[in-house]
């Protein structure tokens, strides 16, 4: 039951980066809020933790667009 309450609050984001770069990551809700303030202000840096124990530190003004997905997907029943 946890662990369902768990996937509902995490979310996949993916970030492209002028130059090409793609980060593809999942992210909490909680977290996911501090990056959208980030890009409607266009500016700045925002950090955020993502999956596998990653800390991303991104300048906002370098990205090129943002794919939020609220449902992740999983496989199996």
């Amino acid at each position: 039951m946890e662990e369902t309450a768990m996937a509902a609050d995490v979310s996949r984001v993916e970030i492209g980066f002028d130059g090409g770069l793609i980060v593809i990551t999942k992210i909490a809700a909680k977290e996911w809020t501090g990056v959208e303030e980030a890009l409607k202000s266009g500016k700045g840096v925002v950090t955020f933790a993502g999956d596998e124990n990653a800390t991303y530190h991104i300048d906002v003004s370098k990205i090129s667009y943002v794919k939020h997905e609220t449902h992740v997907g999983r496989v199996g029943f």
